[in-house]
């Protein structure tokens, strides 16, 4: 729009289009910022919880040798440190999940993170009725069925049926008071799994 505004020289003539078009452009780059950024910081909350429960770390670190590792390794002088790589793994997953997040039209993000929210609450509710039966999956010899995997499967499905269904009136109503609650959700998760290290 200011292009066209430059080109047909209404600035000079009238200042108040100018100033309104500048205002749009730059709010519409003030909303691109602000979905990249709040993406992020959710996204980056997210996915440190699961790389440091699933143990995926990009690299690791041995701090008595120096040495730097690709993924995980165990072997070496000391103790492996993890840690740096689940947090450049998480930064470098949350800058692309940010960066989708900006190209994708506001319905369809909003929907995508419903999913997602949905997904989160199923899969580990599936996880536990697998594990409910654990000891018919061991008398079966089916070790697969007691893995995170197995419960990924009926959750993706459940949550894609659920959130095909949803009226995109609903999805739009819960979307901001998700964006709240999924990372608190992820964070209570990481206390939980870091609790042995502050009670022993």
């Amino acid at each position: 729009m200011t292009q066209a505004l430059d080109a047909l020289d209404v600035g000079g003539r009238y200042p108040q289009a100018t100033s309104l078009a500048k205002g749009a452009s730059s709010a519409g780059t003030m909303s691109r910022f602000g979905t990249f950024a709040i993406t992020f910081g959710i996204s980056f909350a997210l996915y440190y919880t699961v790389f440091e429960r699933l143990n995926w770390p990009l690299f690791t670190y041995h701090p008595v040798s120096g040495a730097l590792e690709f993924w995980k390794q165990m072997e070496g002088k000391g103790p492996p440190m993890f840690w740096y790589g689940w947090l450049v793994l998480a930064g470098l997953a949350a800058l692309v999940t940010s960066a989708i997040a900006t190209a994708v039209p506001g319905g369809i993000l909003r929907r995508a993170t419903f999913f997602c929210c949905v997904l989160g609450a199923l899969w580990p509710t599936c996880l536990t009725v697998l594990r409910s039966f654990v000891a018919d999956w061991q008398a079966l010899n089916v070790e697969f069925m007691n893995s995170v995997w197995a419960a990924a499967v009926p959750a993706l499905l459940i949550a894609a049926a659920i959130s095909y269904a949803v009226p995109a009136r609903f999805v739009q109503r819960v979307w901001a008071p998700l964006l709240l609650l999924v990372p608190i959700g992820g964070l209570v998760v990481l206390g939980y799994s870091l609790q042995q290290y502050f009670t022993h």
